[in-house]
């Protein structure tokens, strides 16, 4: 057994696809499956088996890949901490951030690190915060910026600052040239949510139930953008985090409660990080203050 049979059997059960996890490892696809044949051999079970028109991890495989992707994640910390060993800073870090965050504070804080470390090379994902915390515990990611701070205790949290929410209405809205609501005159509008278990929704749902009302939902959209452009048609209005910033809606500081949220660094807390990743975590919680 080696570590390219566990790499191979982690990128095909992340994805469910040879094609894709062959082109991740940057080999071809028979490679690839004939690398996870030998794998399957030495442990003598199968580990994949045809679902439709692909494949998928049979039990064997599925019970087979965490003790993989653990293995590979000692590996990768035990390199990591070899490359400090050196005392410098050069290797990549993959970042990953809420949607939101990616029009102004990443690319702060990206810009100001690689004027300091212009070798280093990072790796950036967008999502929402329940995808990047299951990509950071699967060991693809080294960071996030995120809200928080997280339920999961496996995750270490570094809060950096605060986030203020807004309303935003439709331009023609009988709101629409005020500079600031309470929120409870908008009880009876249709509002645009969130989409069901994520941050945002679980955060202006619970504003709304402080102003004393639970929002009548009409629409609901993943991406801040797809809320906004649901509002600019006319659709409802939204809360939604002030950072996003368009001249399609008209945006209404949230006087009555208080509409905030903390955002922060997660990493894993049991893993080792690198002397890169540190520094990247530094100058973050360097710039909040």
């Amino acid at each position: 057994m080696d570590l390219g049979q566990l790499a191979a059997l982690r990128e095909v059960g992340r994805g469910g696809n040879v094609t894709r996890a062959a082109q991740a490892l940057g080999v071809t696809q028979p490679a690839l499956s004939r690398t996870l044949e030998r794998l399957a051999r030495e442990l003598g079970v199968p580990l994949l088996e045809r679902h439709g028109r692909g494949i998928r991890l049979t039990r064997f495989g599925e019970a087979f890949l965490p003790h993989a992707e653990r293995a590979l994640r000692e590996v990768e910390d035990g390199r990591r901490r070899l490359d400090d060993l050196g005392g410098t800073i050069g290797g990549p870090i993959a970042l990953g951030f809420l949607h939101t965050l990616g029009t102004e504070l990443v690319p702060a804080l990206v810009r100001d690190f690689r004027a300091q470390h212009p070798e280093v090379a990072f790796q950036l994902a967008e999502g929402a915060a329940a995808v990047l915390v299951r990509r950071l515990l699967e060991g693809e990611l080294d960071l996030c910026l995120s809200s928080g701070p997280p339920d999961d205790p496996r995750i270490a949290w570094t809060p950096l600052g605060e986030d203020e929410l807004i309303l935003i209405t439709p331009r023609d809205h009988r709101l629409a040239k005020r500079r600031s609501v309470a929120l409870h005159e908008v009880a009876a509008e249709p509002f645009v949510g969130y989409t069901a278990n994520t941050a945002m929704r679980a955060l202006g749902e619970e504003l709304c139930r402080q102003a004393g009302f639970t929002p009548h939902v009409v629409f609901e959209g993943d991406e801040t953008g797809t809320v906004t452009g649901f509002v600019a048609a006319g659709l409802g209005v939204a809360i939604v985090p002030a950072l996003h910033r368009t001249t399609t809606i008209a945006r209404l500081r949230i006087t009555v409660p208080a509409a905030r949220r903390t955002i922060g660094v997660l990493q894993v807390a049991d893993r080792y990080h690198s002397a890169t990743v540190r520094a990247f975590a530094a100058l973050a919680a360097a710039r909040a203050r």
